[in-house]
């Protein structure tokens, strides 16, 4: 027989996950769309070409590409997507005339990394995107920032911080040591300061690339090092920023395009402790040329980010001359609920239907089925059971399943149209109800059942 086990970095999901899973995507759907973003969808499997072009992705990121080769095909001419964001800028280059700009679009689905596997690292993962494209606007950068804030908060993500930071300035920073031109190696190496640590970062500074070129100095590496890991905090950053790098073009404008973000947050109610500054913040993606933005819980930053992005004004470059700058952010979604369940804080979301019909021995199961026909009618989840089997079995079935109530229907209660309904928990039971106040009667102890559980 086959061994039923799936393959290392990839899933099976059962309802446990994929209830509180549906109701977050369902969440995140109802936020993006109320923000004007609107779905797209593209293929999971895209040209090498598309994935591998200059700037579309890290070389660590370019090496953990799944290729697909089809019977007859060619090896090294396909491949599973990486990530939503080199696709839409393929997808907006080829669409723009028809689409208009700013596009503001938002998709979800799953992406492919031939990593290894660890603690809310998956090879096949569900990320939930969102881009605004065709605009260098700061109130699309703040937008985001606010999205991801108003996504996580309605879908009930405890004390998380949205952290942000500007390439511009680390630019400039470097300009001021002398290294214009290297920002994407310094960049790779200090977005792996969190998990490497800061004397592995200090010694992958300082090593010769595979072009030949020169590693930074023992000085160089040292005051990158010392800026980024000092530049954390709130607006006095941004200050104590200013002071050291305010002459330098490049650094100014990304102080200003952050001190702007953090005003437009505050206008809009974000409140204060979800945001900071981290001057040492690179996201390791070569396409990002402005903000850039990682959000963490607190207590849990060992998960890494649950939703990331940031502003990439020249990716499209890859498909179009037209030039079509974006800002855009990303939600983990396997990752943010493999660390709520971890945390606890997925107990009571994993219910399914709230309602069970016994099938009960003896009564005409056309009973039932119309029961609950009429209490879906009425936008209220219900089961039938689907066997005529011993009532306490089917009783202990609902429990088990997360139906908060049932509703029984004997041959004694059908001849006289009533019912009897009973809460599953505390297995108290309301009997003789007529049949012309089901919906109604069901509703109220739905809704008391959920005024007790936001009381308790």
């Amino acid at each position: 027989m086959i061994d039923p086990r799936v393959a290392s970095g990839l899933r099976d999901l059962p309802p446990s996950v994929m209830i509180p899973r549906e109701r977050m995507l369902a969440t995140f759907r109802r936020t993006f769309g109320a923000f004007g973003f609107v779905p797209i969808e593209t293929p999971h499997i895209e040209r090498m070409e598309v994935l591998a072009g200059k700037g579309a992705g890290s070389d660590e990121v370019l090496r953990q590409i799944f290729e697909v080769t089809n019977k007859g095909g060619t090896p090294g001419e396909l491949a599973l997507r990486f990530d939503l964001t080199v696709p839409l800028a393929r997808f907006v280059a080829k669409h723009v005339d028809e689409l208009g700009i700013p596009f503001k679009r938002y998709a979800i689905g799953s992406v492919f990394r031939g990593e290894r596997p660890a603690k809310g690292r998956f090879r096949e993962f569900v990320q939930c995107d969102f881009d605004t494209i065709g605009t260098e606007s700061v109130l699309s950068d703040a937008e985001t920032a606010q999205v991801i804030h108003d996504a996580l908060s309605a879908a009930g993500v405890p004390d998380f911080t949205i952290t942000l930071n500007n390439r511009k300035i680390l630019d400039g920073m470097l300009e001021s040591l002398d290294l214009a031109g290297r920002s994407g190696q310094v960049l790779r190496s200090l977005d792996k300061l969190a998990k490497a640590g800061r004397d592995a970062v200090l010694a992958e500074l300082q090593k010769p690339t595979g072009d030949g070129t020169p590693g930074l100095t023992g000085d160089q590496a040292s005051r990158v090092l010392e800026f980024a890991e000092g530049g954390r905090g709130g607006v006095e950053v941004l200050r104590e920023a200013e002071n050291a790098l305010g002459t330098r073009p490049l650094a100014g404008q990304g102080i200003a395009n952050l001190r702007t973000v953090l005003d437009l947050l505050s206008a809009a109610g974000v409140p204060e402790d979800r945001v900071s500054i981290d001057l040492g913040l690179a996201r390791g993606l070569d396409y990002y040329t402005g903000i850039v933005f990682e959000t963490t819980i607190k207590g849990w930053e060992r998960f890494g980010s649950v939703a990331s992005g940031g502003r990439y004004d020249n990716l499209a470059s890859l498909f179009t001359s037209r030039r079509l700058p974006g800002v855009g952010a990303s939600i983990g979604l396997d990752r943010l609920l493999a660390l709520m369940d971890e945390a606890g804080w997925l107990k009571g979301m994993a219910k399914g239907t709230p309602v069970l019909l016994a099938n009960f021995p003896g009564t005409d199961p056309a009973i039932p089925f119309r029961m609950a026909a009429e209490l879906r009618a009425a936008g209220i989840g219900a089961e039938v059971y689907p066997e005529p089997i011993q009532v306490g079995k089917q009783m202990g079935y609902g429990s088990n399943h997360g139906h908060k109530i049932a509703i029984i229907v004997g041959p004694d209660e059908a001849g006289r149209q009533v019912f009897n309904l009973r809460n599953l928990a505390t297995r108290q039971e309301d009997k003789g109800l007529s049949w012309s106040v089901l919906v109604d009667s069901v509703h109220s102890v739905l809704q008391a059942l959920e005024q007790e559980r936001a009381q308790s």
